[in-house]
């Protein structure tokens, strides 16, 4: 037969595992004996403290969390044993043992026994499971005992069952003060005051005003900051757009003075990239006139219109089109504008030709005889008798 049990093993690990985390609680009454023995096995312990916080190092992460609050806490420590539930109203047989139990815990309390008295008021939970002030004792020792997740855990248990119970409230916001809950931890320590005053208490919830204020307006702060990066951004994409149109309007600007400055890319400047200028018979190259045709910002101007441009085009491919668009109110003046011009350049000998009748009937144009009248430089002939013979 083994000489330790299985259980006994288990509780023995379990109490070296706490010991590893807090080697504080060495000093404990109920590990006077371990203590005794280690000593004089020849081990040798700090001196006994009362710790300001759990034993566990904050992370650069958790200090950012809490502010970098020196009184940070961790929750290391485990959830309590839970207390099974009772379905049904306790006797009076429960109800006076869970009584006794409690009077026991406070006096263990009263002499600094905390891990006795705590045991004790787990064996009043075990009798009246639905008392909140005993879970709210429990939660006080669990707290003084260092153990802030088995206090948090039967403060939630209490307010569960009593949402006004002081203690649990003050329990309650005291563990979210130093885990920097400062939010949750203000909620219950106004609503602890708002019932109870309590000196001690004040001093903790100015605190907790203060780090909530503090992290109220850093949140304005980032949340100020992101709004001015995304205005920022906003600008930025405006200006980019604006810089992408200003070089498009170059660019187009600098291929159209490239080209002569009309739509169309023909040399010489007009539209329809037709060799020789105009039709009927002028030769290769920019045609008399065509200067000060591309010199005139009327000219200019109406070759850029979308309605204008795509018509002269079509005129100067195909000057049978020209005779029916003449009465177009905006193509009709630009044309004659511009024949006015060709002509008046000499460009234009002989009337435009490849139009019907040599399109006699622009001002100026010279290419057509007057009806009934003698042809230029030509004798004048009238059908006679003598001519018939």
């Amino acid at each position: 037969m083994p000489l330790y049990s299985d259980a006994d093993v288990s509780g023995l690990r379990r109490i070296l595992e706490a010991l590893s985390r807090q080697p504080g609680t060495i000093h404990l009454s109920e590990l006077a004996e371990l203590k005794a023995w280690a000593t004089a096995a020849g081990a040798s312990f700090p001196a006994a403290a009362v710790p300001t916080a759990p034993v566990e190092a904050a992370t650069p992460e958790q200090d950012d969390k809490s502010d970098s609050d020196e009184e940070h806490w961790t929750l290391v420590d485990e959830d309590p044993e839970e207390i099974p539930a009772k379905y049904s109203e306790p006797s009076d047989a429960d109800v006076d043992a869970a009584i006794s139990a409690k009077g026991e815990a406070v006096e263990l309390h009263a002499d600094g026994k905390l891990a006795e008295a705590i045991t004790k008021m787990s064996e009043a939970l075990t009798h009246n499971p639905s008392n909140a002030m005993y879970w709210g004792i429990r939660a006080l020792y669990h707290l003084e005992f260092n153990k802030p997740r088995a206090a948090l855990h039967d403060a939630n248990k209490t307010l569960e069952l009593n949402s006004q119970n002081v203690r649990a409230l003050r329990v309650r916001g005291t563990v979210n003060r130093h885990l920097g809950h400062w939010e949750d931890s203000l909620k219950d320590l106004s609503a602890a005051q708002a019932i109870d005053y309590d000196e001690k208490t004040n001093e903790t919830l100015k605190f907790v005003q203060f780090r909530s204020m503090q992290r109220h307006k850093r949140e304005l702060a980032r949340q100020h900051a992101e709004e001015a990066a995304v205005a920022r951004r906003q600008e930025e994409l405006r200006r980019q757009r604006q810089r992408e149109a200003a070089e498009e309007a170059a660019a187009t600007a600098e291929a159209q003075a490239a080209s002569g400055g009309m739509p169309g890319g023909m040399p010489g400047g007009f539209p329809g990239g037709m060799p020789g200028g105009f039709p009927g018979g002028m030769p290769g190259g920019m045609p008399p006139g065509m200067e000060s045709v591309l010199q005139d910002p009327d000219i200019i101007a109406a070759m850029q219109d979308p309605e204008v441009a795509p018509k002269l085009t079509q005129m100067m491919q195909n000057p049978m089109a020209a005779m029916s668009m003449m009465n177009d109110p905006k193509v009709g003046p630009v044309m004659q504008k511009i024949m006015a011009k060709m002509m008046g350049g000499g460009g234009m000998p002989g009337g435009m030709g490849g139009m019907p009748g040599g399109m006699g009937g622009f001002p100026g144009a010279s290419g057509m005889p007057p009806r009934g009248g003698a042809a230029s430089g030509g004798t004048s002939r009238s059908t006679t008798k003598d001519d018939l013979d």
